[in-house]
């Protein structure tokens, strides 16, 4: 049986939306563009603990900086700051460092993150040679106060003796002691070593402890401003 014929006109239209020309692919925003890398940093006034570092702002729309680190062969991102100059604190003596700068574009601006400039290794000083003091103090039973406190010589070679001098408010009264001598005149008191036999017995590295307790009435006021040596300030541990 023969198949029926399409009308010509239904067939034209037909046939006209098979020839239409197909439309152009849309096009497709031109991709972002990098900024370049900031200049290599450059490290200046290194101390046991921190360093500062200055470097040369790429061209282009720069909305802030990302300082990174490398450690165990990845970079980590760990600081961020607008201007081209930051210094570091917090660091470890004696430590290297291996650090590089990456700048990041303004929003629609056109550009993206640049990448790492080059890197930078510096060497943190070594730990300045004297005591570290560290004070704990508490007052958990009514009426009366213990003081205790840890010193580390960091210097090359064995020392004597050490020497922490403190204020105590006048309503305190120090009625034992471990480990060490007291004086009080007023508001000061001044604890010391035991005494060394006249040779330097006390080699770097090796704690030393002292303990005192005493007595209050009133308000308790915590002894304060410790110090030990001429002058370098004991950490009140809370």
């Amino acid at each position: 049986m023969p198949r029926p014929k399409l009308p010509t006109r239904l067939l034209a239209a037909v046939l006209g939306l098979v020839l239409l020309p197909l439309s152009a692919a849309p096009a497709y925003a031109d991709p972002l563009i990098p900024l370049p890398p900031p200049g290599q940093p450059v490290v200046t006034d290194i101390t046991s603990t921190g360093a500062t570092l200055t470097w040369e702002r790429p061209a282009g729309p720069v909305f802030r900086y990302s300082m990174q680190r490398l450690v165990d062969g990845e970079w980590q991102g760990f600081v961020s700051m607008p201007f081209n100059s930051y210094t570091l604190g917090g660091l470890t003596p004696n430590t290297e460092y291996t650090v590089a700068v990456r700048a990041a574009a303004l929003a629609d601006s056109g550009y993206t993150l640049s990448p790492l400039s080059e890197p930078v290794t510096f060497t943190t000083a070594p730990e300045p040679s004297g005591w570290n003091c560290t004070i704990s103090i508490s007052a958990d039973r009514p009426g009366t106060f213990l003081v205790r406190g840890t010193l580390v010589w960091s210097g090359p070679d064995p020392v004597f003796d050490w020497t922490v001098r403190f204020t105590i408010a006048t309503n305190l009264q120090i009625t034992h002691f471990w480990n060490s001598t007291v004086l009080r005149s007023g508001t000061r008191a001044t604890v010391t070593s035991l005494g060394s036999n006249g040779s330097p017995t006390i080699p770097p590295g090796t704690p030393q402890t002292f303990a005192l307790n005493g007595r209050y009435t009133g308000t308790f006021t915590p002894p304060s401003d410790f110090q030990v040596g001429p002058d370098r300030p004991c950490t009140i541990l809370h």
